[in-house]
């Protein structure tokens, strides 16, 4: 590995530390009306706090969040650059630079590798809008396609591609 690479690594690794502690904090507790998790696996039922809508168009996949005031969601790591949008609400996304408020309506757009946490202020619907070159509708396809669930699988998925 060369040095540029090593120093960036050492650098957002703080970041990913503590989500992987607070994951892993979460998974230890039971899922009750506060806390949703799927021991490590992508959550497609938030219960009361996030609903999650899976809609499909021509090469598109859009993954929707209804997310309730107070609500918390760690996003999985992105593979690929994507569009979000924030269409109803004000949130707040924490990542490796940063928090950053956002109020709708706003587009975004996510660098592949991104891991996000995002928290509402008040009931809030975020929509990530994927390329499906491969019209899967199968949502196990899709998730392996557009997601790693640790920053490490992420690394092993950009190293070995």
């Amino acid at each position: 590995m060369n040095l540029i690479k090593l120093i960036k690594n050492k650098l957002s690794n703080p970041f990913h530390k503590k989500v992987n502690t607070l994951l892993n904090t979460g998974y230890s507790i039971s899922n009750n009306n506060n806390l949703v998790h799927n021991n490590g696996k992508l959550v497609r039922d938030g219960k009361n706090l996030v609903k999650i809508q899976h809609e499909f168009a021509p090469g598109i996949y859009l993954r929707r969040m209804l997310m309730k005031k107070n609500s918390v969601v760690v996003s999985a790591v992105h593979k690929r650059d994507h569009a979000w949008f924030l269409l109803d609400g004000y949130i707040t996304i924490a990542t490796e630079d940063g928090n950053i408020d956002y109020e709708a309506p706003y587009i975004g757009f996510s660098k592949k590798g991104t891991q996000r946490i995002l928290y509402a202020h008040e009931d809030s619907i975020f929509q990530n809008v994927f390329k499906n070159p491969f019209e899967y509708t199968n949502l196990d396809k899709l998730e392996e396609y557009n997601y790693c669930l640790t920053k490490e699988e992420y690394d092993n998925y950009r190293n070995n591609k």
